[in-house]
């Protein structure tokens, strides 16, 4: 297999910002859905980083996703707000809905913006990072196209439906969580499938519902922990799409092989500012000794230490930070061509 290559990671805003304008991405717009793709691949979550490029652009020449999006409170009361993603990039009202709910978290300790006619908006990490980097507790989901069989069941009924949490702790750290409800992102079948990869036999079933290792025969997902990833999943139906006024369950377009329709997906966010309860400092601090009594349990036979949710992506980050992001073969040439149909170099190589 032909290695991958790497890019600079200072290299990456510019040219993913330069492929979605190209793609017909408003300036600023664009500019917003290039810093959450490019944190994610930093973050090693390739799944969900610059791979997205390709059918976003799909979508954005194909009229499924609005090019030019002014999300909007729609309706506001309280501590809650309703947003009007306007058809655009689901990150782009997915920032727009956490910086809301901050908003309304300084103003009352906590605040909540639930997000309609939204597309695909990536890692859920994205937004509540940006809520513990502003010294609030974040939560964020959103609903997506089925592709998770309930369980039981044969045939999809469900999203991967994530889930995400984040905190601050001292000196500006974060703790993170960031989970699909289903057993793994279906954008790491789908990676896996491109690159010839075998898959784990218990990641998705086939078309008659039966576990396969072959993703190019997977058909669905399966729930996190069986009917316990079920329930979580149906639970992130109803803050989303059910709460918002979304498209709900099959109703949600697809991401993939539907690129002129919108998918009318919908977003909840959460903003907690600790200050209106224990007080931020004592919050960080107690949130910091629980992370460090649990890192000290001792280590079970065949693993190599104890680790905490957040500490593989902060990892990975500083060393792609420092090394370049790595980008496989078949994803590279996509890009270059994505690019020389654009018109936009691809940047040079580590």
């Amino acid at each position: 297999m032909t290695a991958s290559v790497r890019i600079p990671a200072a290299a990456l805003p510019a040219w993913v910002r330069g492929l979605l304008e190209g793609a017909g991405l408003e300036a600023g717009a664009a500019g917003t859905v290039a810093e959450a793709l490019v944190e994610t691949s930093l973050r090693g979550v390739d799944s969900h980083g610059i791979a997205r490029v390709p059918v976003y652009a799909d979508r954005l020449r194909a009229g499924g996703i609005n090019p030019r999006p002014v999300p909007r409170v729609v309706r506001s009361s309280g501590s809650v707000a309703l947003v009007d993603g306007d058809g655009g990039p689901g990150q782009v009202a997915g920032r727009f809905a956490m910086d809301r709910a901050l908003e309304l978290a300084a103003d009352g300790g906590v605040g909540v913006a639930c997000v309609f006619a939204s597309n695909h908006f990536g890692a859920a990490a994205t937004y509540v990072l940006r809520a513990a980097r502003a010294g609030c507790v974040g939560m964020a989901m959103t609903n997506a196209d089925v592709l998770v069989v309930p369980y039981g069941g044969a045939a999809p009924a469900l999203g991967t439906n994530p889930i995400a949490f984040a905190a601050p702790l001292p000196d500006g750290g974060v703790f993170e969580l960031d989970m699909a409800t289903s057993q793994v992102a279906m954008n790491r079948v789908f990676n896996a499938r491109d690159e010839g990869r075998a898959i784990p036999s218990d990641w998705a079933v086939d078309a008659d519902g039966a576990a396969t290792t072959d993703p190019g025969a997977a058909a669905a997902g399966v729930p996190l922990g069986g009917y316990k990833g079920y329930a979580l999943a149906l639970m992130v139906e109803v803050l989303c799409g059910v709460l918002a006024g979304a498209a709900v369950g099959r109703d949600v377009g697809r991401l993939y092989g539907a690129d002129a329709e919108g998918q009318r997906a919908g977003h909840f966010l959460l903003a907690l500012d600790p200050e209106r309860l224990v007080g931020r400092e004592r919050f960080e601090t107690l949130l910091a000794g629980l992370l460090s009594d649990v890192r000290s349990v001792p280590v079970a036979p065949g693993a190599d230490e104890v680790l905490v949710p957040g500490e593989p992506e902060a990892r990975a980050r500083a060393e792609r930070e420092r090394d370049g992001v790595p980008v496989e073969p078949e994803l590279w040439g996509t890009l270059r061509a994505l690019g020389d149909q654009l018109g936009v170099s691809a940047p040079p190589t580590v």
